[in-house]
């Protein structure tokens, strides 16, 4: 979040300067950090219970995606009440 919270920061300064190609380039670089950002750490698998995060392991196809209501479920955090 951080990443592209200065990406965005940065191309609303160069666009306030009428500079557009230096904002689509602090885009554009975002992008690229962001990108190799996630080369680095890749994927991870993240226990709902106990929050343990698993690194290093091949994928494994029995494995969803995050799900929020599996979080709430296992105890994750507090589910929301009804309202």
């Amino acid at each position: 979040m951080t990443i592209v919270g200065l990406g965005i920061a940065a191309s609303v300064y160069f666009f306030a300067r009428s500079q557009p190609m230096y904002a689509m380039g602090a885009l554009a670089l975002t992008a690229l950090v962001d990108f190799l950002a996630y080369l680095v750490v890749r994927e991870v698998t993240v226990c709902y219970s106990c929050h343990a995060i698993y690194r290093g392991f091949d994928r494994n196809a029995e494995h969803e995606p995050f799900d929020l209501k599996k979080l709430e479920k296992y105890g994750g955090r507090t589910p929301r009440s009804g309202t």
